[in-house]
Formats: structure tokens, sequence, C-alpha cells
């Protein structure tokens, strides 16, 4: 299987995932100095951490854009898919695309490491 197909919707739902997201989210952010504080209302979460999020790329997006590169760089969220998904979403503001993808790549790097420990033979294949 290639791990790059691996469904994340298959693991958005549980809590576990969610609050490995939540401290991923919270480490790479306070790395930049930036605090990401989350009320632990999973039912919400997702609405939540990107408020926070948002909040964080626009102001670095004003006022420290290295910061911000600086920031994606570490998450590994790419500039060729912010672009990409700019054209697929013409309505949203390169903010939102970049606080969407950031969330999503967060779950992804969460979902990678489930999916290894409960499939430890996939590395065999």
């Amino acid at each position: 299987m290639d791990i790059q197909k691996i469904n994340t919707d298959l693991y958005k739902n549980r809590s576990d995932i969610l609050v490995k997201t939540v401290d991923q989210i919270t480490k790479d952010f306070s790395t930049f100095g930036l605090e990401v504080r989350f009320s632990g209302n999973y039912a919400i979460a997702y609405e939540e951490l990107f408020g926070h999020l948002h909040s964080h790329m626009l102001r670095l997006l004003e006022s420290d854009v290295e910061k911000l590169h600086a920031l994606l760089y570490h998450i590994d969220v790419d500039e060729r898919k912010i672009r990409a998904e700019q054209s697929r979403h013409p309505g949203w503001s390169y903010s939102e695309v970049v606080t969407e993808l950031t969330l999503y790549r967060e779950l992804k790097k969460v979902v990678i490491r489930e999916y290894i420990k409960e499939n430890p033979d996939w590395l065999n294949q």
C-alpha cells in the first residue's frame, strides 16, 4: 500500500488521533513562538483549531512572511500545493488555503505514525 494514499478521513473522528494532532500542532507552532490554545472540546476541534491557526497565518502574512515560510517548511506545506489548492478553491483566501493545508498536514503526520504502529509489517512489504 502507498502510504501517501492512506485515507485520513478514517482517522478524523478518533479522539486519540485528535489529541495527538493537537499536540503536534502545538509543538510545531510553539517552535516558532506561536501559542495554540485548545479547549479540549473535540466536537468543535476543527473549527477551533482553524480559527487559532488562521489568526496566526494572517498575522504572519502581515508582519513576518519569512517566519511564515519557515513554519510552513517545518510543517512540510509545499508552495506548489498551496497554489494548486488556490486554483481549486478560488473563493478561499491565501491564508485560508494555508490554514487548511496546515491542519491537513499535521493530521496526516499523526495518521501516518499511527498507521505504521497499527501495521508494522507494512514496512517489510
